[in-house]
């Protein structure tokens, strides 16, 4: 089902007015206006929508006029509209987020399960079931669900084309298996893109552009098998960048030779497990990963890279410094590369927040890509507006 013109228009109108609204926290009509360049007559219609459906607050708290009298009405997002959930779906657990609409956690927890391409759909409708009821307590409705998972995934069309670590060998098309399947809005991406996700929209206040978003995870296979996981979420502009095929962000190192090493890194798994073990080891991945970012950080000319995943203490100031040396050594000219190093706050829920926040961009800040099916399953129809679609 297709919207037509005058539909889209009002949505991307909407979108903007709650992008704008979401992004200041608190704001006036005319502010709205004139910062948007729409007409006041359009914006006091959509904002009418959006007071009645409740996902906008009008509230007084503003200066007053320099001839004093009532303050304006200025208008902030209503956190307590809804709440969404944010997952990482690994092959031997999952991790979870709750948060509301402005991005605080409510709930978080690491749950072990066994989930791989035969029982994707029927896990994944079986944790969506049993969270919603023990999230009763949160006493606000469930408004969307994002998942961020390892492999290539097709982001806008919701099909996961390819995942090792889950056993997908076929494109699994889990906007027709699961998304138009469930009740609420259903998004999926890859994991370094949930974080990228995460830190453009949680972070929406810092105008973020252009950063890379590196996930470092350690994965146990068994108690004596360890590998590392390595990907790459890119926001150009900020937007994340898919590429052609929906793979940029796949990282393997130059230096593997693909006789030997089985990994993303030329460390010899046979000899180095377990990583994080080592202070050799762990000095010896720093730096050759380091030389890849640095790389990346000068040829895009990024203002931040931010690193997260299972990052210990014992390795975030010695991943600052190394990186750093390595953005210089790699720039040829004489200014200092101004670049800034970060680290995730969230450590193993990296992606999950990430996850929620492609959510919260998709159905709050970037309407227009809804289709009408979304726009159905979100209730955004009092949101912007009854007319028919």
């Amino acid at each position: 089902m297709k919207l037509n013109a005058v539909r889209r228009n009002r949505i991307v109108n909407t979108s903007r007015i709650i992008r704008e609204i979401w992004t200041a926290r608190s704001i006036s009509r005319v502010d709205l206006s004139r910062k948007l360049d729409l007409n006041k007559s359009t914006v006091t219609n959509i904002i009418g929508g959006l007071l009645e459906s409740k996902l906008v607050l009008e509230t007084t708290e503003g200066p007053s006029t320099p001839q004093g009298g009532r303050k304006p009405a200025r208008l902030e997002i209503n956190r307590n509209y809804g709440y969404i959930l944010g997952l990482e779906i690994r092959p031997e657990s999952y991790t979870v987020v709750a948060v509301d609409i402005l991005g605080d956690i409510l709930f978080s927890r690491t749950e072990s399960i066994q989930i791989n391409a035969d029982n994707f759909k029927t896990v994944f409708f079986k944790i969506q079931s049993e969270l919603e009821i023990e999230l009763s307590w949160i006493g606000r409705p469930l408004i969307g669900i994002g998942m961020g998972v390892s492999g290539i995934i097709d982001a806008p069309n919701r099909i996961i084309k390819a995942s090792i670590p889950l056993n997908f060998t076929e494109p699994f098309d889990l906007y027709r298996e699961i998304a138009l399947q469930s009740k609420v809005p259903v998004y999926v991406d890859n994991d370094a893109n949930s974080c990228a996700w995460g830190e453009l929209t949680f972070h929406r206040t810092q105008n973020l552009k252009n950063f890379l978003f590196c996930l470092i995870e350690f994965r146990d296979f068994t108690k004596s098998s360890q590998q590392t996981a390595i990907g790459m979420g890119i926001a150009l502009n900020g937007k994340v960048y898919y590429g052609r095929n929906c793979s940029a962000g796949e990282f393997r190192s130059l230096y593997c030779n693909t006789e030997d090493n089985a990994g993303q890194i030329s460390l010899d798994y046979a000899r180095d497990i377990p990583i994080i073990e080592e202070p050799e080891i762990i000095e010896r991945f720093i730096r050759e990963l380091s030389q890849h970012l640095a790389l990346f950080v000068n040829t895009f000319n990024l203002s931040q890279v931010f690193l997260g995943g299972d990052l210990g203490p014992h390795m975030t100031e010695r991943f600052r410094t190394i990186l750093n040396e390595e953005i210089s050594r790699n720039w040829p000219y004489q200014e200092q590369v101004d670049c800034e190093v970060r680290f995730s706050t969230l450590g193993d829920k990296s992606v999950a927040y990430g996850a929620a926040g492609l959510v919260m961009n998709r159905i709050f800040i970037d309407l227009e890509v809804l289709d009408a099916e979304d726009i159905h399953r979100f209730g955004s129809l009092e949101l912007v507006g009854n007319d028919a679609l």
